[in-house]
């Protein structure tokens, strides 16, 4: 027998992970900067779609762009055997 205890055993306070670790960390920063970009664009752009003149803020203007880029890159992606 062994002294190692079983799977679903609940782990020692000191090993615990804190709640402010890399789980809330990274979303709360990645939040920070998206409040931060939108307050700092929110200039209104005039954007030309061939005909149609379209009137919008700057930060959903760029929101957009990134939106359809990332949809390309997901269909041109190549598949990994």
């Amino acid at each position: 027998m062994t002294d190692t205890p079983p799977r679903n055993a609940p782990r020692p306070a000191a090993a615990r992970t804190p709640w402010y670790r890399a789980r809330w960390v990274v979303p709360v920063l990645l939040a920070v900067l998206v409040v931060v970009f939108i307050l700092e664009n929110r200039d209104l752009v005039t954007i030309r779609l061939l005909v149609p003149v379209v009137v919008m803020p700057q930060w959903a203007a760029l929101t957009i762009t990134l939106i359809i880029g990332l949809i390309i890159g997901f269909l041109l992606r190549r598949r990994r055997h």
